[in-house]
């Protein structure tokens, strides 16, 4: 799996600039042969790993993106949503404890937890807004094409007619 300079931009809550500088910079290998960076996973983990990116951080973002298969048509969306219940499954068990008073955390990282929280809500309701306006471009080319198909159907009616009478 590959991602883009937006994906690791938005995920790491950094600019896809900084993203862009590590990548010349040689932090983070990335392939540019298709015109726009890629980042192998592999790659990506490993500079996670030297930059100390909080574990649980990149481990829910990485396992997040294993079910982003409809990401190609609409990037944002499934990324988000993908991520949103992913870290939600890895972290389920902690998140249970901690909301039933069984396990305690600090203050930073209930704040973290929170964040997090807030972030995905946030990109949920902005790629919801994107999801529906393309509804109402994809339901208006739906019935262009309706018509379409209309009138080709009864300008076949209208030749075979013709022919018959011929």
């Amino acid at each position: 799996m590959e991602f883009t300079t937006y994906e690791i931009a938005f995920r790491l809550d950094v600019s896809e600039e900084t993203v862009r500088r590590w990548i010349r910079t040689g932090l983070l290998k990335a392939d540019d042969s298709s015109g726009k960076y890629l980042v192998k996973e592999e790659d990506l983990q490993q500079f996670l790993k030297r930059r100390g990116t909080p574990a649980s951080k990149a481990v829910s973002w990485l396992a997040s993106v294993g079910t982003a298969g409809m990401r190609a048509t609409a990037p944002g969306v499934a990324f988000a949503a993908s991520n949103l219940a992913n870290t939600a499954a890895l972290s389920g068990l902690k998140l249970y404890k901690v909301l039933s008073g069984i396990e305690k955390v600090g203050s930073d990282e209930l704040s973290a937890m929170i964040d997090d929280v807030d972030k995905s809500i946030g990109s949920l309701r902005d790629n919801l807004h994107v999801l529906r306006e393309q509804e109402s471009k994809l339901e208006t080319q739906i019935k262009e094409l309706e018509e379409i198909r209309s009138k080709l159907s009864a300008s076949e009616s209208a030749s075979e007619g013709k022919r018959e009478t011929d």
